[in-house]
C-alpha cells in the first residue's frame, strides 16, 4: 500500500491573513496574498481559501484607511 501525497497548505497564504488581519501591515498582506495564489495555482496547494481571505481583508482595511485620511484632512482642512 502507498500512502496519498499529502496536499500541504501554502505558508505564504497564512502569512498573508496574518499580516492583513493585523491592520497595518495589510499592504503586505495583500501582496503576499497575491503572490501566495500564484503559487497555489502552479503547486496545487491547499490555501486559496486564506490568500482570498487575505485579500478582503486586506483590501477592507486599505480602504478604511485611506476613508479616514480623507474625513481627518477634510475636517482640519476646515480649521480657522
Amino acid at each position: 500500500m502507498t500512502a496519498a501525497p499529502r496536499n500541504s497548505t501554502n505558508v505564504l497564504a497564512i502569512v498573508a491573513l496574518v499580516l492583513s488581519f493585523l491592520g497595518l501591515t495589510s499592504i503586505f498582506g495583500v501582496i503576499c496574498a497575491h503572490i501566495a495564489r500564484r503559487q497555489i495555482r502552479t503547486t496545487r496547494e491547499q490555501g486559496d481559501s486564506l490568500a482570498v481571505a487575505a485579500l478582503w481583508l486586506g483590501y477592507f482595511y486599505i480602504g478604511a484607511a485611506v476613508l479616514c485620511l480623507v474625513v481627518y484632512f477634510a475636517i482640519a482642512g476646515q480649521g480657522s
